[in-house]
């Protein structure tokens, strides 16, 4: 039957697997963000315990005090262990430096892990004694790739930051705990030295003890919290103890409704091209009423014949879902593509974004529930009507019919389309154009770092001193740096940024004598922060104004540049000197608005030059760009960028020895070139593109493919009635008007309600539905569905009024 129905079959199951392919993709990032398990011995009786601000609705995390306590008081969980993640370079005898994520961790957290090492011996307490050698445990990757496997690796001296410390045991493959760590070293500090709330931030972890259960545990760290709130009023009030799984260290638990609210989503999504399949199905069971009518007349139940059009939606759904899982996985590839490398401690180890089991039966399960709403709901309907008719009637043609349902469903699906295409279609292409634009400069000959700087408060220290003292320090540091590399052979320019371009964040501002967009706080701009020589360093032209320069970097300067894209977009292509501008809103992040570093919210800067557009194309929502100017130490931490003559990234390790030299303490992070970068940027877009391509083309196929079927069957409704008309006098042209001013109402009426839809979402958006030049495309949908639907009409009036006056009057 699929078969002889292609069209349906492939439009159908375009539709399902697309969807499929979503809801697959969502069910497996999330079940391995939020449900994973520890793959440890016991991993699920592996517990984080966490102190809960009530009224922040956040986790404390400065709790050495808490820990401290816990360690001696909490018997439901056992070996109570802390860890912190801290960056340090790694200096080996060679002279090499390469930076890493270390974790400094009690030596409890091996005895939770229960993996031995392969080589010499984990942390022990000792080692977590005042005054106790600094030591180090490294994985096996890190001893077979950066120490060549060196059988005597226990008892050799490596330098992590500024301290050397003796290598006591190496850890076997693929043992990442506490997250995703390579390097283990002890976890010191005496509770005395800081005051409540304050001191490092530590994530607290242990193993439930025999017996114990994550209630019983909770149970009993809810009273030893009840305790320390009556004891300790001032800081412990609003605080609430709580154990959670592990896993919970990187993913919030809170966030779940979330989660089940993105799946909710995906499985709609299925529902709804499931339902046009379903309208497709049916239409297709009218042509068939005669076949089923002949098999109930032999004896065949309602039930076979419901059950063989489920079996073929059954087919249709299978194959879908197949080709979806193979969608999907393609795009967790790329997925995994954008994510920081194995060791960057930013992904846990114990995450895998892959189709796993559980997703394959989720899309199983999936596949089972397409085929019920595209097969077994329109059979039972079809199948109903047709049991009520003799087969007499049904060779007649009167068994199905659905009077003003056809003409709500028919309405609804040009409504849909004429809503939701044109977003739809403007978002792709916007997507696909910026992940496919050339940068608009030489982004191949740019090696890239983020400038990093060991930050360890004194617990005895002045905070304020220490940050003005670290502040200047790291000034230094950027200022020599850039000295000597632009002293280096082969280096052509140097130069620094609070971000690299296509990374900038989005922020809004006020434009005097500019009125703001309605419901929106402000004009939304590309923010950057860079030195003098930025725009020479990559050579983007000056169009008006003037470059910053030294009288730009004191305090009391406001001056700032802006692009070609702002001037056009929110000057009219007018004049841009002079012009005012302020920070009404900072950028997102961790659902909160930040306020640009060294930027003052109700301070007016004046436009003192525009550049030209650069990177082309690489920012979904707007090109604008606004520049404020930095000197060193402005801002950390900064990104730098080289131009080199050759390959920049044979650059990268001179780069890092240079950083390491100049200070012990500072360590390069992500040494990349900037075509990489902008690179991994666009294939991100590209991913996004293809995902809204596959969903706009299936709702597009559906859309029309439903409206078709809708009208057609319509239409063949009519034919005795056509047929008896003819034999009554009536012309082809009077009942063709009859037929197409029908059909033209009920697309007509679906226009309407969809351009009033569009329009409503768009207002509702803040114009950000429909971007770019999108807004052309809202006729050019409806103007697609009304031809659609006309050209639906036209084919079966056509065999109507071929229809014999004496065969429709025979038939009735």
């Amino acid at each position: 039957m699929l078969i002889k129905y292609p069209g349906l079959a492939l439009v159908g199951g375009l539709g399902m697997a697309v969807a499929i392919a979503i809801g697959a993709g969502i069910f497996d990032v999330t079940s391995a963000i939020f449900y994973s398990t520890l793959p440890l011995d016991e991993g699920e009786r592996v517990v984080l315990v966490e102190q809960w601000d009530a009224e922040a609705n956040n986790q404390e995390r400065h709790v050495v005090h808490d820990f401290a306590e816990w360690r001696g008081q909490l018997k439901s969980v056992q070996d109570l262990g802390a860890f912190r993640t801290v960056p340090r370079n790694l200096v080996t005898a060679e002279g090499e430096a390469e930076q890493v994520i270390v974790a400094e961790m009690t030596a409890s957290g091996f005895r939770v892990a229960r993996v031995p090492p392969m080589l010499g011996r984990p942390l022990v307490d000792g080692d977590e004694r005042e005054g106790a050698p600094p030591v180090v445990v490294i994985a096996e990757e890190v001893w077979r790739t950066r120490f060549d496997s060196d059988p005597r690796i226990v008892g050799r001296q490596v330098r992590l930051g500024s301290t050397v410390h003796t290598v006591v045991g190496v850890m076997p493959p693929d043992f990442a705990f506490p997250v995703d760590h390579r390097f283990w070293v002890p976890l010191w500090m005496d509770p005395a030295d800081y005051a409540r709330r304050q001191g490092p931030v530590l994530n607290v972890f242990g193993r439930l003890a025999p017996g114990a259960t994550m209630e019983s545990a909770g149970a009993e760290l809810e009273a030893l919290g009840r305790r320390a709130s009556a004891e300790l009023p001032r800081t412990h009030t609003r605080l609430r103890p709580r154990v959670l799984p592990y896993t919970a260290v990187f993913a919030d638990l809170d966030e779940l409704w979330q989660v089940h609210g993105m799946r909710f989503l995906a499985t709609l999504l299925l529902v709804v091209v499931c339902v046009n399949v379903a309208i497709l199905v049916y239409a297709r069971t009218a042509a068939r009423q005669g076949e089923m009518a002949v098999r109930s007349a032999l004896g065949a139940s309602r039930r076979r014949i419901v059950a063989q059009l489920f079996a073929e939606a059954l087919l249709l759904s299978a194959a879908a879902a197949v080709v979806g899982l193979l969608i999907a996985r393609q795009a967790l590839r790329s997925f995994a593509f954008l994510l920081p490398p194995p060791g960057s401690g930013a992904i846990p180890f114990w995450i895998d974004f892959g189709l796993s089991r559980t997703t394959v039966l989720y899309v199983a399960a999936l596949a089972i529930g397409a085929a019920v709403i595209a097969g077994v709901v329109p059979a039972v309907q079809a199948t109903g009507r047709l049991m009520q008719s003799t087969l007499h009637q049904l060779g007649g043609a009167t068994g199905l019919r659905l009077g003003r349902t056809w003409t709500v469903l028919i309405v609804a699906q040009v409504a849909f389309a004429v809503a939701v295409l044109p977003a739809a279609v403007s978002n792709t292409w916007e997507f696909l154009r910026y992940g496919m634009a050339a940068p608009g400069f030489e982004a191949g000959e740019f090696l890239t770092v983020r400038l990093n700087m060991e930050r360890e408060v004194p617990p005895t220290a002045d905070t304020a001193a220490y940050d003005r003292a670290f502040d200047a320090r790291y000034a230094g540091v950027q200022a020599e740096l850039a000295r000597r590399l632009e002293a280096e052979p082969g280096v052509r320019a140097v130069t620094y940024a609070a971000q690299l371009p296509g990374r900038e964040p989005t922020v809004r501002v006020e434009i005097d004598g500019v009125a703001l967009p309605p419901s929106t706080a402000g004009h939304e701009v590309l923010y950057g922060r860079v030195d003098p020589g930025f725009f020479d360093a990559f050579d983007i032209p000056q169009l008006a104004g003037r470059r910053f320069g030294a009288v730009d970097l004191g305090a009391a300067s406001a001056g700032v540049i802006v692009n070609r894209s702002f001037v056009r977009r929110y000057l009219a292509n007018g004049a841009a000197l002079g012009r005012r501008i302020r920070h009404v809103e900072g950028y997102r992040e961790g659902g909160r608005a930040r306020t640009p570093e060294g930027v003052q919210p109700e301070r007016w800067y004046e436009i003192v030059g525009v550049v030209d557009d650069f990177p082309n194309a690489m920012s979904p929502g707007t090109e604008a760009r606004l520049y404020h100017p930095m000197a060193p130490g402005q801002v950390y931490p900064v990104s730098l960028a080289v131009r080199t003559d050759g390959d920049p990234a044979a650059f990268s390790g001179r780069l890092r020895e240079m950083a390491t030299a100049l200070d012990p303490g500072v360590w390069p992070h992500e040494i990349l070139p900037l075509d990489r970068v902008l690179r991994q940027l666009q294939v991100g877009l590209r991913v996004a593109a293809l995902a809204l391509a596959l969903v706009t083309l299936s709702v597009l196929l559906l859309s029309a493919a439903g409206i078709y079927a809708l009208m057609s069957f319509t239409v063949m409704q009519r034919r005795r009635e056509i047929g008896i008309r003819t034999a009554l006098g009536a012309d082809s042209r009077r009942i063709l008007r009859s037929i197409f001013s029908r059909a033209a109402g009920q697309l007509g009426a679906g226009l309407l309600v969809g351009m009033v839809v569009a329009g409503v979402l768009e207002r509702a958006s803040g114009g950000l539905l429909i971007v770019g030049n999108g807004a052309v495309l809202l006729p050019m949908v409806a103007a697609l569905m009304m031809a659609v639907g006309l050209l639906a009409a036209a084919g079966p009036a056509r065999r109507g009024l071929r229809i014999q006056p004496m065969d429709a009057l025979r038939n009735e």
